[in-house]
Order: C-alpha cells, then sequence, then structure tokens
C-alpha cells in the first residue's frame, strides 16, 4: 500500500492545523493566566500603597507630636529607667 504524494500532504496540513488548534487554546489560557496575575498584582500594589501610607504616618512627627499632647507627656517629663534599684526590687 504506498501512499500518494497527495495523501502526504493532506496529511500534513491536517496535522499543521491541529497544532495551530492548540497553540491557539494554550495562548487563551495563558492570557487568562496573565490577566489573573495583573489583578493580584494591581490588589497587591494598592495594599503595598495603603501600608507605605500607614507606616509613613505612624513615622509623622506630628503624629508624634500629637500623640505626646494626648498623652500629656511634657517636655520636661523625666523617664523612668527599671536600672535604678528603688525599680528593680518594686519600692
Amino acid at each position: 500500500m504506498r501512499l500518494s504524494i497527495n495523501t502526504i500532504i493532506i496529511g500534513i496540513i491536517i496535522l499543521l492545523i491541529g497544532v495551530n488548534i492548540a497553540i491557539f487554546i494554550q495562548g487563551i489560557k495563558l492570557g487568562n493566566e496573565i490577566s489573573f496575575y495583573e489583578t493580584e498584582l494591581a490588589s497587591l500594589n494598592q495594599e503595598n500603597i495603603e501600608s507605605e501610607q500607614a507606616i509613613y504616618k505612624l513615622e509623622s512627627h506630628v503624629w508624634t507630636a500629637s500623640l505626646a499632647a494626648e498623652l500629656k507627656y511634657g517636655k520636661y517629663n523625666a523617664p523612668m529607667y527599671s536600672q535604678l534599684p528603688k525599680y528593680a526590687r518594686n519600692k
């Protein structure tokens, strides 16, 4: 049983069409994955921005000064050191 050239060419064309369809489907799947990761990246970026703003707020001198005023911490308040014997022994 001999295969003619036309049969071989038709077989190759069908094979190439199948490969083309498979590549097209794989491209659609990869496009969906890219879309998913882009949305994840956008949400992580937004979360990062919010975290940075929270850190900047905590490091802010204005916020620290307002917190000190709220706690009634003045300019001349003396710190208490636990290394002193009267604080270490609870006297």
